[in-house]
């Protein structure tokens, strides 16, 4: 069983889908999505997929209470209703629920605490998936801050702990000691560099190669600024204008954004693409990567020696996009909320920055021995001893 919760991304499913086209031919796979905007991307190596257990990110009441930024994982998970007993009790049933009918015998889950406990009562192996930022090590007494800036806590951890071991002992998860508890598992596929890992050093298995699609070091030529937003990215006025007034060559795979703000950047002068462009394309025609701080596109960016401007939506982003910046190879435009013409300044400054050229391709080189043109073979390795 894959299983996704959490997250709004294109790279949660993208993550699954690398996973069942590796097992494809092995055993059977079942998905199970919190969200199924990208489900045809892992329906051909599935046998089902259908919807799952969702956790939706409470942004309104976070913002309607005056809450602080999430400084920790805790503040994520208490906005994704983990303080609720009953719901957190139907959440964790469904899966125990849907483990019996599929007969699973193996779960891997991005973003998806609540399976792992079910596996653990249903006494069925996990494997946790994901970057670096969303698998605890296990082993931990609490989460830490990893944002220096953002320090101030609102969840209170024995709280919640106590409220899950209230609402879920009876189902049969033995007791979390602490908060963290929530993530044990049989064993763990972190996909991420460790320049982005805020665990590094804690790992007990060694890093996967990132999901980020691989073709070499990107060509000396590019002509275009490559852009890649999602989800609600475009929402935000300033972004839409500065791009459509930038007055840079832009091309861009947009499939989150209203139709009206795509139509308005195309009538700009964006070249528009329809579905995911090929990664040696964007090698073979990107000058510049502008996107969110999305991991999977900031690694992608990494191996291709391109130089990046970030828009985080999120302190996850916030976190990758200040690595690839403490790295010399990327900007950050932090809040995403900056005015329009501050962004333009960045996106036109980044466009002309050779440095930030020269050390992209630099550190492309180094990064080389990490990332992989097919990632199948690693993936059946790592996952066998578990079937």
């Amino acid at each position: 069983m894959l299983a996704w919760e959490g997250g709004a991304g294109r790279g949660h499913v993208v993550t699954l889908a690398r996973v069942a086209r590796s097992l494809a031919g092995v055993v059977a796979c079942d998905a199970a999505l919190g969200w199924m905007t990208h489900a045809d991307e892992i329906a051909p190596w599935c046998e089902k997929v259908f919807p799952g257990v969702r956790l939706p990110y409470d942004r309104a009441g976070r913002k309607a209470r005056g809450a602080p930024p999430a400084a920790t994982w805790a503040e994520w998970l208490l906005d994704c209703g983990f303080a609720d007993g009953d719901r957190m009790a139907a959440r964790v049933s469904w899966w125990l629920d849907t483990f019996a009918r599929r007969q699973t015998s193996l779960l891997i889950g991005d973003y998806a605490p609540c399976a792992l406990m079910a596996a653990r009562i249903a006494g069925i192996r996990a494997l946790a998936i994901g970057t670096g930022y969303a698998i605890p090590p296990q082993g931990l007494d609490s989460f830490p801050v990893f944002l220096p800036e953002y320090p101030e806590r609102e969840a209170d951890e024995a709280d919640l702990t106590a409220r899950l071991n209230a609402a879920l002992g009876p189902l049969g998860l033995p007791r979390l000691e602490r908060l963290p508890d929530i993530y044990r598992r049989s064993g763990e596929l972190v996909r991420t560099l460790a320049m982005l890992d805020p665990y590094r050093g804690q790992r007990s298995a060694p890093y996967l190669p990132p999901v980020a699609d691989y073709a070499g070091p990107a060509g000396p030529d590019g002509d275009y600024a490559f852009c890649y937003f999602s989800t609600t990215e475009l929402a935000q006025p300033g972004l839409v204008e500065a791009l459509a007034t930038c007055g840079l060559p832009l091309r861009g795979f947009l499939p989150g954004a209203p139709e009206d703000v795509v139509a308005r950047l195309a009538a700009a002068g964006m070249v528009i693409e329809p579905r995911p462009l090929p990664v040696a394309e964007i090698g073979r025609s990107a000058r510049l990567l502008c996107n969110s701080g999305q991991h999977g596109m900031v690694c992608l960016g990494l191996a291709a020696g391109l130089p990046q401007v970030c828009l985080p939506q999120h302190l996850e982003q916030l976190y990758v996009a200040r690595q690839a910046e403490a790295a010399g190879v990327a900007r950050v435009i932090w809040p995403m909320a900056t005015p329009a013409d501050a962004v333009r300044d960045t996106l036109r400054a980044a466009w002309h920055d050779a440095g930030a050229s020269r050390r992209a391709s630099e550190l492309a080189r180094s990064l080389a021995p990490a990332f992989v043109h097919d990632d199948g073979a690693i993936l059946r390795q790592a996952i066998a001893s578990w079937l």
